[in-house]
């Protein structure tokens, strides 16, 4: 059976990547989000706690003129135009800004001032205010490119790389910028913090089209190019595949992300281009681009060997799926681990740098009713080790395959308060899941009888109906026409047989 069919797939889109995994977009997708984010963002508002004369930085000394004439009264345009020595037009192209802004208002020919509040400005009177016209010449940049980098620059001193690592660091605006500069002619590609900002300000689905993304790395590593055989890769896939996925490189990746261990490597590799998408695997080195998203959807700090673990995240998910498919996830998942350990005594030596990852496992083996596995460390090795007999082996590979061998199965999941995964457990494999989901099927029916024996009987009542010994035909219906009873159904059933059954009371 098809894993879709069973749950939803979660995704990984472009906003979750990590910050700064650079982002090669679509040219006319780029120019798109740029032009459509510099038109907008001159006007979003912010605090601002400057000092000095504003009007005249903000309006020049003609025109701030106006404005401190109206916060002496009010006016008509007639005096405006007489006492700033502006053109009439000039004048009234200022008072329609003005009025437009909120900060005057018109009653017939005269003009009043509002109470004026400069602690928030928009981003252009911001900038207009506070920029360096030398410093801009100097870097070469548009005043609207410097008005996206104000209003990146919160948001990047936030996640402001301290001490290196992949983030590039800026000193001021003008040097982001120069930045935003290179982003919006394509010299340079976009790292996901800055994207994240221009989907704010911009339309936030505009990334949603196939082949809006071209290619995205992490600087100097491999570059992936998110499609594989004509499959576009984004947003990514989290599924039992990501997560094995992960654990083989827990498992078996070095610390400079070489892979050379050889048993499954061929399937890692493919598996790694279905989620992820071409890049160049020949030097048997997995991009550091593909690690970091995988550390940041898992809520690792390291993918280093000596530290692995099942992580909580795979855990919270298993939590909140329906019990049978998560003895499916967790079989699966084991199984994946098995394959890459070493045969021992007609079993599997799991082994590890890691005594938490084998206590992980020990804890699912548990959980599926197969017992806690022993921990030991290996003698003069850096390793610890866990062993699985081929018995609990063969366990696993039957909870794995539950709906291929029953596909029935994820019908009769739909009993309510079903104990099939308790009967599925206890069982061992010694009863089919064909008769397990029977007598869940049966027992629900008995429920359900019974409750309707305890409404229609009135208490102390001497014809006592007796509804359970229609359970057997009941029971039989709804297996045979495969639907989940309810009470209202049982009860048209019982109506029914007690028809049939009357002529022969009087025969």
């Amino acid at each position: 059976m098809n894993e879709s069919c069973i749950h939803e797939p979660n995704y990984i889109g472009v906003r979750e990547f990590p910050s700064f995994i650079r982002i090669h977009l679509d040219r006319e997708v780029r120019k798109t989000l740029f032009s459509d984010t510099l038109k907008k963002v001159g006007k979003i508002k912010r605090n601002y706690d400057g000092s000095g004369d504003i009007l005249t930085k903000l309006y020049g000394k003609k025109k701030a003129k106006i404005l401190l004439l109206l916060s002496q009264g009010n006016q008509p345009a007639k005096t405006l135009i007489e006492e700033s020595e502006l053109s009439s037009s000039a004048v009234y192209h200022l008072l329609s800004k003005l009025r437009s802004q909120n900060r005057i208002q018109k009653e017939g020919r005269i003009y009043s001032l509002n109470e004026l509040d400069f602690n928030t400005l928009t981003i252009h009177e911001i900038v207009q205010i506070e920029e360096n016209p030398q410093k801009r010449r100097k870097y070469g940049i548009s005043l609207k490119e410097l008005e996206l980098a104000y209003f990146l620059w919160e948001r990047f001193s936030l996640i402001a790389p301290q001490e290196g690592g992949y983030g590039r660091t800026y000193s001021n605006w003008y040097t982001l910028a120069d930045a935003v500069h290179r982003w919006r002619t394509g010299r340079t590609d976009i790292p996901v913090w800055a994207l994240r900002g221009l989907l704010d300000v911009s339309t936030p689905d505009m990334l949603a089209a196939e082949g809006s993304i071209e290619q995205y790395h992490l600087p100097p590593g491999i570059p992936v190019q998110p499609r594989f055989e004509g499959e576009y890769k984004v947003p990514i896939v989290v599924d039992t595949t990501l997560d094995k996925i992960l654990i083989q490189l827990l498992q078996k990746m070095s610390k400079n992300h070489l892979y050379t261990f050889p048993k499954r490597k061929k399937w890692l590799l493919d598996s790694l281009h279905r989620r992820f998408g071409n890049f160049d695997h020949s030097s048997a080195r997995i991009p550091s681009a593909i690690t970091e998203i995988l550390k940041a959807r898992y809520e690792l700090d390291t993918l280093d060997r000596s530290a692995a673990c099942i992580p909580e995240s795979i855990k919270t998910r298993w939590a909140k799926m329906n019990p049978l498919i998560r003895i499916q996830e967790e079989s699966s998942l084991l199984l994946h681990i098995i394959s890459l350990s070493s045969r021992s005594n007609g079993g599997y030596e799991i082994t590890s740098r890691s005594k938490q990852f084998l206590q992980d496992v020990s804890y699912l083996t548990s959980d599926l009713g197969l017992g806690n596995l022993t921990v030991r460390k290996k003698q003069k090795r850096p390793h610890f080790r866990a062993y699985l007999s081929e018995k609990k082996t063969q366990g696993l590979k039957k909870y794995a395959h539950l709906f291929q061998e029953y596909p029935d199965l994820q019908f009769w999941m739909r009993i309510p308060l079903h104990q099939i995964k308790e009967k599925i457990i206890l069982s061992k494999g010694k009863k089919s899941l064909e008769t397990i989901c029977h007598q869940e099927l049966s027992r629900f029916v008995l429920s359900i009888l019974e409750s309707l024996e305890r409404k229609r009987n009135p208490r102390f009542s001497y014809n006592q109906l007796d509804y359970t010994q229609y359970e057997l035909d009941i029971t039989a219906y709804f297996w045979t026409h495969q639907s989940i009873p309810s009470p209202r159904t049982v009860e048209d059933l019982i109506e029914v047989k007690e028809r049939e059954e009357e002529p022969l009371l009087y025969a």
